[in-house]
């Protein structure tokens, strides 16, 4: 599948797989490490063994699950914007909700920044970690759901092209 299907009125974007597949392969090989450390023996072994065990495992298990799920990173139609690829995971945003959409310099290219109206309202539909990252990132960006170079497959100026001639009232 494509890592970006336009059509008529349909955008989606899915990250490249490159990206989960080497988190996975980090995490594996620091749960390996931690491993070792906790078959060395000896109190800082073992410590920093469960500690690198805990760190790398959550990163293999969060690989693992984007290389296994694939969900998009965005999804627009004439209704709004799916945003599953930000750090806040905003889910469903209809165009109402939704105010400029910029890109922003960033190290590797631009990052996508989807303003909303109230920021409040869409960090009150996620996680609180996730709401405290988001309320940090709204304060240096402008908005909570931000889309970095890293994780776009394509320009984030391409795709705000794309976002703005799916937006209904352009």
């Amino acid at each position: 599948m494509s890592a970006v299907v336009r059509e008529p009125d349909r955008l989606e974007i899915r990250a490249n797989r490159t990206a989960p597949a080497v988190t996975l392969a980090t995490g594996v090989v620091g749960v390996a490490a931690g491993l070792w450390l906790l078959a060395s023996g000896g109190t800082a072994n073992v410590v920093l063994g469960v500690v690198l065990l805990l760190f790398f495992g959550v990163g293999a298990v969060r690989g693992a699950v984007r290389l296994v799920r694939g969900r998009p990173l965005l999804v627009a139609t004439r209704e709004g914007v799916d945003d599953g690829g930000s750090i806040v995971v905003a889910g469903f945003l209809p165009w109402s909700e939704v105010g400029a959409i910029d890109v922003l310099p960033a190290r590797g290219g631009g990052m996508l920044v989807i303003g909303v109206r109230d920021p409040e309202a869409v960090l009150a539909r996620t996680t609180p970690q996730r709401a405290k990252v988001g309320r940090a990132q709204a304060g240096r960006l402008g908005s909570p759901v931000v889309l970095p170079p890293a994780v776009l497959p394509v320009p984030a100026q391409e795709l705000a092209d794309d976002l703005e001639r799916l937006r209904p009232d352009s």
